[in-house]
């Protein structure tokens, strides 16, 4: 499950080398790989890591750049690579809070048939707090590196559309306290999604999710419930776009909900290859003001 931005952990300058690094491996690769994936080991006709791997059929279906998860799961034997940095600013009287976070890494592998491992990583976070006096003169007050938890789980295709009845989904994962002081939670954070999707036609399509999470913060564990609302448009055969509502209630441990309103385009660069970018805003004081970012997903 993703975090809301601008609630999430940090990055150092070395973070940013090792992040820099891993976008640049990802990248080559993934261009090695945009015109379809290899099939020379011997038996192996659909490419993948399983000699019985599933034929891949039409583009890849991603889980970025909007927070609603897809239903779908990664074929059979093959695996997908989701990556991409999010830039958040937040402006709160006197306050101006920046944030960077790469590489957001989220490794998906077909394990069987509609069920997939997934390990998420978001990866380096720079946080700087800026107080902005009265004549304008700025300084920064607190600056937050550090490196995120890794997040393990899997998620399972339920049931494809049948008249009425959407494509639903589940994912459930654990939170795992591999970051480091003071961005992770020092504990392990289970978490649960129902996921739902309904395709109108076949340009036009809605899809939603409804979130359970029990994060840790400062020692103390609460309850976090989660939502999404997500409308997608085919623009053309390799232009989409998306427009969403996401909320989270509450946003921290004794907060208020934070509400975002975000939407970005993807561009199909081929079946297996896919870019990404996207723009929102917070709808209540507890969001970030401003939520931008870029990505890209490799199928193999």
């Amino acid at each position: 499950m993703k975090s809301l931005p601008g609630h999430g952990v940090g990055r150092s300058m070395v973070g940013l080398v090792l992040g820099a690094n891993v976008w640049s491996t990802c990248a080559t690769v993934a261009f090695a790989y945009a015109d379809g994936p290899r099939q020379d080991a011997p038996g192996n006709q659909h490419g993948g890591f399983m000699s019985d791997a599933a034929p891949l059929i039409g583009p890849l279906v991603t889980d970025r750049p909007d927070f609603t998860e897809s239903t779908e799961a990664v074929a059979r034997g093959h695996v997908q690579l989701e990556l991409g940095y999010t830039f958040t600013y937040d402006r709160e009287s006197d306050r101006r809070v920046r944030e960077d976070t790469a590489p957001e890494l989220l490794i998906r592998a077909g394990v069987a048939d509609d069920l997939e491992l997934r390990i998420g990583w978001d990866g380096f976070t720079s946080s700087d707090e800026l107080l902005v006096s009265r004549a304008g003169l700025r300084s920064i007050e607190d600056t937050t590196e550090g490196a995120s938890d890794l997040a393990l789980g899997l998620k399972l295709k339920l049931v494809d559309q049948e008249g009425w009845r959407p494509h639903f989904g589940v994912i459930a994962e654990l939170s795992l306290p591999v970051g480091g002081a003071p961005t992770t939670s020092d504990d392990v954070d289970p978490a649960v999604s129902l996921l739902w999707a309904y395709d109108v036609s076949d340009s036009f399509s809605v899809a939603g999710n409804i979130n359970l999470t029990l994060p840790t913060q400062e020692g103390d564990r609460f309850v976090q419930a989660g939502a999404s609302l997500s409308v997608a448009a085919t623009l053309s055969e390799s232009l989409g776009s998306y427009i969403e509502y996401f909320g989270a209630y509450p946003a921290s441990d004794g907060a208020d909900a934070a509400h975002v309103l975000n939407g970005g385009f993807t561009f199909l660069i081929s079946d297996n290859l896919q870019f990404d970018i996207r723009v929102g805003f917070g709808l209540t004081e507890e969001a970030p003001d401003l939520i931008a970012g870029a990505g890209f997903a490799v199928r193999f």
